[in-house]
């Protein structure tokens, strides 16, 4: 098997079918055996109707296969995916997008022209949301001039190069993900809820040595999320991952300000942004913080003995616009 597509789903049914039929036609743009990995975590009352969603003659041919965790976290489910994985590479996406005609082609290209290069992290294909145009197409965030890892998204690039960091999609070897770089680490483990997973195990990328690649292709388009006006309809479904997990929605975010940077400067970045950060999640960063060192400082410990760089180091040396 070459390439395993990893999906964590929760209580998404309709666009999940869409992503599946989807992904399984993109499928058939590659010319080697191919996979979908889907780990649900739903809630009870929507897995009963999960099978719904699965195309019942893939789930048959194996090109579709579904393991099951009951407890709600979506960093721990990703992980699970990619456990289940028998590909080479793991490709990941949400529950509810669409793949590029030419992005799986592409992407597994890339990674099969780069894999000599003992270097290589993660492969960006560009994402863009369902409700804006092409101009809305990202590869990349930007270090916050707080001091934080996510200072918001920054642009698109024109050719393959080198990278900071960005959310799904990506592509990666995945004896490396699990392996090497230890996947979503902490908040898989501790089953985090939503906040701060992506952050640190792309960064954690970075600080290791390894480098992250804007990929060249078409870009996967995320379906919302929508205004607060289409939510209040009571239509609007599915991307529940904020209210899942253990600890508050947000708590993941200072594990990552607390693995990637350490107990001193991990506090710091955290207080930086202290206002927007209480307004947003709704908690106070002393409240939490000794807990937070409970949970991070094996992680933190194991990162600084493998890292390259410190966080501030990276900051400082760049090493994606080298």
């Amino acid at each position: 098997m070459k390439l395993s597509i990893i999906i964590a789903n929760r209580n998404d049914i309709v666009m999940l079918n869409v992503t599946l039929n989807n992904a399984l036609e993109m499928m058939k743009t590659l010319d080697c055996e191919s996979e979908i990995i889907i780990c649900d975590n739903s809630d009870p009352e929507f897995y009963e109707l999960m099978p719904i969603a699965y195309p019942a003659g893939w789930l048959k041919k194996k090109w579709v296969k579904v393991v099951r965790q009951t407890d709600p976290c979506f960093t721990s489910a990703r992980h699970r995916a990619a456990e289940a994985a028998t590909g080479e590479y793991i490709f990941c996406i949400d529950s509810h997008v669409l793949i590029g005609l030419n992005t799986l082609k592409d992407s597994l290209d890339f990674m099969e022209r780069h894999k000599d290069d003992g270097q290589l992290g993660f492969g960006h294909p560009p994402i863009r949301w369902a409700h804006q145009g092409p101009a809305a197409i990202k590869h990349t965030l930007k270090p916050s001039p707080l001091g934080g890892p996510n200072g918001g998204w920054d642009r698109a690039y024109a050719s393959e190069r080198k990278m900071y960091w960005k959310f799904m999609p990506w592509i990666c070897r995945r004896d490396w993900f699990l392996n090497t770089i230890k996947g979503y680490g902490t908040h898989a483990t501790e089953m985090l809820s939503w906040g701060g997973a992506e952050a640190l195990m792309q960064v954690k990328s970075l600080m290791m040595g390894y480098d992250n690649y804007a990929l060249i292709t078409d870009p996967v388009i995320h379906i919302g999320p929508y205004t607060p006006a289409v939510i209040k309809t009571g239509q609007y479904k599915y991307r529940t991952y904020a209210a899942n997990g253990n600890k508050p929605h947000g708590f993941g975010v200072l594990v990552a300000n607390y693995v990637i940077a350490g107990p001193d400067r991990g506090y710091e970045i955290s207080k930086a942004s202290e206002e927007q950060f209480t307004n947003r999640h709704k908690i106070k960063i002393d409240d939490y913080w000794e807990e937070v060192k409970r949970l991070s400082d094996p992680e933190y410990q194991w990162l600084a003995a493998n890292a390259k760089y410190t966080y501030d180091e990276l900051i400082k040396e760049a090493p994606w616009t080298k």
